[in-house]
C-alpha cells in the first residue's frame, strides 16, 4: 500500500534547482524577473498564468495576449548551488544575484516589466 504522508515528506525534501528565471518579449527587449527555490515550479506556474491572464503583472499580460506566446521565451537565467543553508539566507543570495542581473540587464539595454 502506498503511504502518502511518506511520498509528501520525500517530496518535500527533494532539493531543486533554485536561481532566476527570465520571461521575455523578444521584440521589445523587455523582461519579467524573478527568484525561486523550485525553478521548474514557477516556470510551469508562471506559463499557465500568462496562458490564462492571470499574471499579476497586467501589463506583461496584455503584451503577452497581443504579441503572442511565440513572441515571448521563458527561461531560467541563473542558478546557484544548493548548500546546507537556511530558507531565509537563500532567498537572501537569491535578492543578491537578481539585483546583480538586474544591473547586467540595465546596463545591456533591457527594460522590465517589474523592475525600476
Amino acid at each position: 500500500m502506498i503511504n502518502k504522508k511518506e511520498i509528501i515528506k520525500e517530496y518535500k525534501n527533494q532539493k531543486h534547482p533554485a536561481g532566476l528565471y527570465a520571461v521575455k518579449n523578444k521584440p521589445d527587449n523587455k523582461m519579467f524577473i524573478g527568484t525561486s527555490i523550485n525553478l521548474p515550479a514557477k516556470i510551469r506556474g508562471i506559463t499557465f498564468e500568462l496562458e490564462m491572464g492571470s499574471h499579476t503583472y497586467d501589463n506583461l499580460v496584455n503584451d503577452y495576449k497581443q504579441l503572442g506566446k511565440e513572441n515571448f521565451e521563458i527561461f531560467i537565467l541563473d542558478q546557484i548551488e544548493i548548500k546546507e543553508e537556511t530558507d531565509r539566507e537563500l532567498r537572501t543570495e537569491l535578492e543578491t544575484l537578481e539585483a546583480m542581473w538586474v544591473e547586467k540587464l540595465k546596463s545591456e539595454g533591457v527594460s522590465f516589466y517589474n523592475k525600476k
